[in-house]
């Protein structure tokens, strides 16, 4: 009889779906961003600056976030879905902020981020359960 899969093949697929629309998702802010500069009434260069630079900030977090997430699922290694998890904070603080405190919203955004929101909080409810099933004791029969 075979042996039975340990690793979250449900979080696995939900974090190679992130990879793909998260790349999407940073490509449409930043054409969105460079769309308001150009065409919408300045809000200033600062803020500006802020929210390109949270742009950047949420690649980072989020491509480690991604990267860890599938390595500890695979290695099975709790440290680096503990590293996981802890970049989804920071992940969705920024995601919030373009939903919903940004100065210029737009509605393509609103549903891009609400999407993004809900597909953070899915894995992390699952991210979570995999962690508790790797520390669990297992019993052999």
């Amino acid at each position: 009889m075979p042996a039975a899969v340990s690793t979250s093949l449900t979080y696995e697929i939900l974090m190679y779906l992130n990879s793909f629309y998260f790349g999407m998702f940073a490509t449409c802010e930043l054409c969105m961003g460079i769309y308001k500069a150009a065409n919408l009434p300045s809000p200033g260069t600062s803020k500006l600056l802020t929210e390109f630079a949270l742009l950047l900030f949420l690649l980072s977090t989020e491509g480690g976030r991604i990267f860890l997430g599938r390595k500890g699922n695979l290695m099975e290694r709790g440290l680096l879905f503990l590293l996981a998890i802890a970049l989804t904070v920071p992940s969705s603080l920024v995601t919030l902020y373009f939903l919903l405190w940004q100065h210029y919203t737009l509605r393509l955004e609103v549903i891009l981020c609400s999407i993004q929101i809900v597909l953070l909080c899915i894995e992390l409810v699952i991210a979570v359960i995999c962690l508790i099933s790797i520390y669990r004791p297992h019993q052999d029969d």
